[in-house]
């Protein structure tokens, strides 16, 4: 298996199909897991030896959630949400250039703080700012939708 980097995690074919052999391994624990009870998972390490780990509800939801992703070919990625990101990985979430972001910042469109020269973005805040421009995005999506469909575009 390849290291995790910071970045999103790009599955291999070869993750795809371990991520759904191990989603189909777990599929009947979330029932348990669904009811509040902590699911047991059981590891063999190199020498054999075997260990139980128990697993709470939430890691497990989030597990599961991961391995889903992962055999669908998406890339993952998992970030506190309490973090501060870097102009940088705030541009690669936003999929624009970091001028594009610094822009953004200095025109008070998303909060921030400079930690020397260097500027510090709240994922919260991030995210937030990225939830409200997809949700314009999508509804001026729906509205030339439905204008091609009114002229017989579609």
């Amino acid at each position: 298996m390849r290291s995790v980097s910071k970045g999103p995690v790009r599955p291999a074919s070869d993750d795809s199909k371990a991520a759904l052999e191990t989603l189909k391994a777990l599929s009947g624990r979330g029932r348990a897991s669904a009811k509040g009870a902590s699911v047991r998972l059981q590891f063999r390490s190199h020498t054999g030896a075997l260990q139980n780990v128990p697993l709470a509800p939430l890691p497990f939801k989030l597990l599961v959630e991961i391995l889903k992703q992962l055999a669908s070919g998406n890339a993952v990625s998992i970030v506190p949400l309490r973090k501060e990101v870097t102009t940088y990985e705030a541009a690669e979430i936003l999929n624009v250039s970091r001028p594009f972001v610094i822009g953004l910042l200095e025109k008070g469109e998303i909060p921030f703080r400079k930690v020397g020269a260097h500027r510090r973005v709240p994922l919260s805040a991030l995210l937030d700012y990225k939830r409200k421009t997809d949700a314009i995005r999508d509804d001026a999506l729906d509205f030339l939708a439905a204008q091609a469909q009114e002229l017989k575009l579609y």
